[in-house]
């Protein structure tokens, strides 16, 4: 199997029958479980990254957050009470305590600025670990009751809706790979454009787009990671059973990111977008303006569809989207340690 997240395919024959399970949300980033009394019930995300930086687990943690933030938005709750973190870390013999304890304080500067405090932190060295791997999990009270005892990930058919992405894709991507390759890169690029590209992880957090997006009446919300824009239509489209059509050019990029992505011949467009919402709303011009309003840049980028047809267009072309095959991010490790599969990418502009 290739690295990353499982494909839909293998999935659905290999985890979700073994479970055997046919309740709403399973393999889903979040779900809602209903309770009673006081809390109306208990949301819970999660979410993992990897490497050997300091924001290795910030990242987790910061991913887990986007998809509670945008479960709780899809679930139509108010909001959310007593939310908590609790970390696990795998870390490989290799590291050194002084970069551990980088991990674990960057992590908590973050929660600081977020709001939900780190409440556990579990590490254990393992030897057949190479690099750290961080997983975050969230788990929260709601404030309103919900209707069945599961608030289901999957929406109903919410086609003829317009298409909004938030900010730029590949953000985390491009902040991973030019902090982890910055000598490189600055060997062809400016100095300026690689710590710029760096100091992508700024924009990680999707709670303000997200706040923005709720009081705008959005119908449907996707916190972008995993597989890039192109993974995140793909699930938008499967989990709300519409068909869509997307416009290349009108999807928001960076030169920092089609820089960063020419150089180790990777495709934006499926690279790690951690920091980017998807979103569906009647009016599109109507959220990007209250989205710019807010500090927030925001694009229309297409619409969804009835049937089962995903396209991209671009230009006078048109083609079908194909499921997600794993993220870029693991072709660029693939790179830098000598791996290289050797796949060249046209980047579109």
């Amino acid at each position: 199997m290739k690295c990353g997240k499982l494909t839909e395919s293998v999935y659905e024959r290999s985890v979700i029958k073994g479970m055997k399970a046919n309740g709403a949300g399973l393999g889903a980033d979040c779900a809602v479980l209903a309770g009673n009394g006081d809390c109306a019930g208990i949301l819970s995300g999660q979410a993992a990254a990897f490497g050997m930086d300091a924001r290795t687990a910030a990242r987790s943690y910061l991913a887990a957050t986007n998809h509670v933030v945008a479960c709780c938005a899809n679930s139509a709750a108010s909001g959310l009470f007593d939310a908590c973190a609790n970390m696990t870390l795998m870390v490989p013999e290799k590291l050194r305590e002084i970069k551990l304890r980088a991990m674990i304080e960057t992590a908590a500067v973050q929660a600081e600025e977020t709001g939900i405090p780190i409440l556990g932190c579990n590490v254990q060295v393992l030897p057949m670990v190479t690099e750290a791997v961080a997983v975050c999990v969230i788990s929260a009270g709601m404030e309103n009751r919900s209707e069945s005892n599961l608030v289901p990930v999957k929406k109903q058919s919410l086609a003829d809706r317009e298409l909004v992405m938030t900010k730029w894709l590949g953000l985390e991507g491009t902040a991973v790979i030019a902090a982890g390759s910055r000598e490189k890169l600055c060997g062809r690029y400016p100095s300026d454009l690689v710590d710029t590209a760096a100091d992508f992880y700024k924009y990680l957090s999707v709670a303000p787009e997200a706040a923005t997006a709720v009081k705008s009446g959005a119908d449907y919300l996707l916190a972008l990671r995993e597989g890039g824009v192109f993974g995140g239509l793909w699930q938008l489209a499967a989990e709300n059973g519409v068909g869509l059509v997307a416009d290349l050019k009108r999807i928001p990029v960076r030169q920092e990111t089609i820089e960063v992505c020419e150089y180790f011949d990777l495709n934006p467009y499926e690279l790690m977008a951690g920091g980017s919402l998807l979103i569906l709303t009647e009016n599109g011009g109507e959220l990007v303006r209250a989205l710019e309003t807010a500090g927030v840049p925001a694009a229309v980028i297409g619409r969804t569809t009835q049937g089962n047809d995903r396209i991209i267009r671009h230009g006078e072309e048109s083609r079908f989207l194909e499921p997600a095959n794993g993220d870029e991010i693991f072709r660029y490790r693939a790179k830098v340690s000598g791996g290289d599969t050797g796949k060249i990418v046209k980047i579109e502009t």
